[in-house]
């Protein structure tokens, strides 16, 4: 295991009484639980610092080739955001991790699931394939874990656009769900995105500059209605929210019908993707 790392806001948590636990791949402390942590109220919003989740930057002129071949859903356009499956290469999934594409040569990964760990190690894995003659396969692809670059926070919740409102001025507009954009929240330009989620919930992944995350960590759990909430009740809410997690038990990947796959929205037409083969 990686050596223990504390992320930017490893304080507040203790503050709240958290307890956590280190990311196997990176080593990297996520919260598990909070001291307080009582039934989850998607009716109002949930506030999860996803540090220590699976959370990867995909750059270099073959960021775009790379992520086409390594994710199975649709090819994204810059400024936009969905889940995709990732496949073994026998077709087998293992996971459905949300995929930002946040410039012409950048990609970002956020799986939050319980098998985040696997899909993390999975994609690292992918960028240091090689071909028969022993060459590097994406040399000019880079896969880092961006957990001390941008914080990663999820507002999810029926009153979470109504939180973030409160931070828009200028006629700034929240994205719509599928699309992700750089947005002032007050005085804090952000990386925001919105989930498009099978059953409707409203949820917004905000990627927050380091010195800036304690600020928006504060201020949002300053409205009455959002509640911190841990990793492991996190994981229990999206595998009852995604239906492909909820075939996921963490060990190991599994086998499901192209037609499943296509059904959720998480696999593309054609097989010009890892595992794309084997599915046909």
């Amino acid at each position: 295991m990686s050596e223990r790392r504390a992320g930017i806001l490893h304080g507040e948590h203790l503050l709240l009484g958290a307890s956590f636990s280190p990311s196997e791949r990176t080593g990297m402390l996520r919260v598990d639980e909070y001291a307080a942590e009582g039934a989850l109220n998607t009716r109002e919003a949930l506030l999860a610092d996803l540090t220590g989740c699976a959370y990867l930057l995909v750059s270099g002129a073959n960021a775009p080739v790379f992520s086409e071949l390594a994710f199975a859903g649709d090819v994204l356009g810059v400024g936009d955001a969905r889940f995709e499956a990732a496949l073994t290469g026998d077709g087998s999934l293992l996971g459905a991790p949300l995929v930002l594409r946040t410039g012409d040569h950048e990609t970002v990964m956020v799986d939050a699931t319980r098998v985040h760990e696997s899909v993390g190690a999975w994609i690292e894995f992918l960028a240091q394939a090689r071909d028969a003659r022993g060459n590097e396969a994406f040399p000019e692809v880079e896969v880092e874990d961006a957990s001390e670059m941008l914080v990663p926070l999820l507002l999810l919740g029926d009153l979470s656009g109504e939180v973030l409102l409160d931070y828009l001025h200028n006629g700034d507009e929240l994205p719509k769900p599928g699309t992700t954009r750089q947005l002032r929240l007050d005085a804090i330009t952000c990386v925001v995105t919105s989930l498009d989620l099978p059953q409707g919930t409203p949820a917004f992944l905000l990627l927050v500059p380091p010195g800036s995350a304690r600020v928006l960590w504060r201020s949002l759990l300053s409205f009455t209605e959002v509640t911190p909430t841990g990793h492991r009740a996190l994981s229990s809410l999206l595998s009852r929210i995604l239906p492909w997690a909820s075939v996921l038990d963490g060990s190991g990947p599994v086998r499901v019908p192209r037609e499943q796959l296509e059904k959720w929205g998480i696999v593309r037409g054609g097989a010009e993707f890892v595992g794309g083969r084997a599915l046909a």
